[in-house]
């Protein structure tokens, strides 16, 4: 009678474990969770990433395009950076021909307007450069920071 019973309570024990499809690990189904984006499960909680509903894979590839993201921001804001450098050097060679009596010479150099307020314009570029390296410079730190965030991931994949 006693080996019925511890028969009976393995069998229906073994019905309410199954297998983690990532790691093959056997798991109680209550222990478990199916990740809302990719649809399997039930995943240990090694495959859970904390503060997330989804599973480390789609929380993988989700900081991967997040990734691509920041590093495309990244490209545009350094594009940027050398436009404002090519302002910043035409308002210099506009105000070095000022200072050097060329502006005779050159037509856009004989108005009032630009001959007087050449150098505060020159400062636009200039404090743009400062700004935007700032919003660069913190660019970079988000990103070095999801590439570790990534590779803490990668290795719960």
């Amino acid at each position: 009678m006693l080996k019925s019973s511890l028969k009976n309570d393995f069998s229906s024990g073994r019905d309410e474990h199954s297998k983690c499809p990532v790691c093959e690990v056997y798991i109680n189904q209550s222990e478990g969770f199916i990740c809302p984006q990719c649809r399997r499960g039930p995943l240990c909680k090694k495959h859970r990433v904390a503060g997330w509903k989804e599973c480390a894979s789609c929380v993988f590839d989700l900081m991967k395009k997040t990734l691509d993201s920041l590093r495309g921001q990244e490209t545009s804001i350094r594009q940027f950076l050398r436009f404002l450098q090519f302002l910043f050097l035409v308002f210099a060679v506009f105000f070095t021909a000022l200072r050097f009596g060329l502006a005779e010479f050159v037509e856009i150099l004989r108005t009032d307007m630009i001959s007087t307020y050449i150098l505060y314009l020159g400062f636009v570029p200039a404090l743009g450069y400062v700004l935007f390296g700032i919003i660069l410079y913190n660019q970079r730190g988000k990103i070095e920071d999801m590439v570790i965030r990534i590779k803490k991931l990668e290795v719960r994949r």
